[in-house]
């Protein structure tokens, strides 16, 4: 595919910065990147698998635990791994408004009975539920297609992250406490029903209107 050389869009208005959203005004973040390039029709181009990933059992934002597997089960999956303090605007924050885009065109195009969105956090001591119902507010994530999920321990998280090749170190300050932030690479990756990774979106390709092609593509294999 072509490299992505677009510029940002217009700011996109939501009611608070992730890192602010529990106790300051509102604020404006940078919306999804716009393409220069025309994604490819879908179904003319093949997503070959990447490798499988295993369920988990998680907590969602109601503190039930829940098997990624029923979330998953017979849908194809957009899975981002985000943390509610984030302060980087072209990280947690961008996929969570590309989810927030994604989310509206699956109604438009019909197809959210096929797809399913998850967020899972990087920091599961932080991000209890109570902490991601209000993230997901925020987004106005629609509980019936776009899951916010926890870790119920660092262990686990560390399994997940393993499992989906997500990269992800705690900063520390020069007496090496946690300074809060959380460093990783942005990306958020395309799972099909039989649990394969399909494609992996990095900032420079985390378009909605390529993702929904994507999916439209992995659809077209029936």
């Amino acid at each position: 595919m072509a490299v992505l050389a677009g510029a940002l869009s217009a700011p996109a208005r939501v009611h608070a910065h992730p890192a602010d959203a529990l106790s300051g005004p509102d604020a404006f973040i940078q919306g999804a990147f716009a393409p220069a390039f025309v994604p490819p029709p879908p179904g003319t181009y093949e997503l070959p698998a990447i490798k499988r990933v295993e369920a988990f059992t998680l907590r969602d934002a109601t503190g039930r635990r829940v098997d990624t597997r029923s979330i998953m089960a017979g849908k194809i999956a957009v899975v981002s791994f985000v943390y509610t303090a984030c302060p980087d605007r072209l990280g947690c924050p961008l996929a969570s408004l590309t989810l927030q885009a994604l989310q509206g065109a699956l109604r438009e195009s019909g197809l959210e009975r096929e797809a399913t969105l998850v967020s899972i956090s990087f920091d599961p001591e932080r991000d209890r539920p109570v902490q991601l119902a209000k993230y997901a507010q925020i987004y106005d994530a629609d509980p019936a297609l776009w899951r916010f999920l926890t870790a119920p321990s660092p262990r686990v998280l560390e399994r997940v992250l393993d499992s989906y090749g997500q990269d992800r170190s705690v900063e520390r300050d020069e007496r090496g406490r946690p300074t809060g932030r959380i460093r990783h690479v942005l990306k958020v990756f395309l799972v099909d029903r039989a649990g394969f990774i399909r494609n992996v979106y990095s900032a420079g390709f985390l378009v909605p209107g390529l993702v929904l092609n994507d999916i439209r593509t992995i659809l077209s294999e029936r």
